[in-house]
């Protein structure tokens, strides 16, 4: 992935590149109460492929995309909500098994716990697990 040492304005998403790589470029834009960061194809002036919301924070947006591998990690850390349908899936991502573990729909590891109160695929996978017979979980 090519990283910008500064963001590049992009008109027609109103928003900023911050890295591109062979498939996509990842802009981010202004959402809501939200920024979003997006994948959007090569060429592609329609739609994204991919979206990940975060806090009003562009710094963390590009410290995110700075941390991120692409071509072995599914998706960049540290957002809260997933927009887009189906889950990113890294080209490589069996180099990387640890990092890319089932998330739920804000962005934390299943197997640790969801930062959101109520969050419903935490509170399945806690009840599945009470549920379930000893040793079988």
């Amino acid at each position: 992935m090519q990283h910008h040492p500064e963001p590049i304005l992009d008109e027609h998403w109103q928003g900023f590149e911050l890295a591109r790589d062979d498939e996509f470029r990842y802009v981010w834009i202004w959402q809501g109460s939200n920024i979003r960061l997006i994948a959007v194809p090569h060429g592609d002036m329609t739609g994204y492929a991919h979206g990940w919301c975060y806090p009003r924070d562009p710094e963390l947006v590009a410290k995110s995309v700075a941390e991120w591998a692409p071509a072995t990690q599914d998706e960049p850390a540290g957002w809260h909500k997933r927009p887009t349908w189906p889950v990113r899936r890294a080209p490589r991502r069996d180099a990387d098994p640890t990092y890319n573990r089932a998330r739920c729909v804000h962005g934390c590891y299943l197997d640790e716990g969801c930062r959101t109160v109520n969050c419903p695929e935490a509170l399945e996978r806690r009840d599945r697990a009470r549920l379930a017979p000893e040793g079988t979980s």
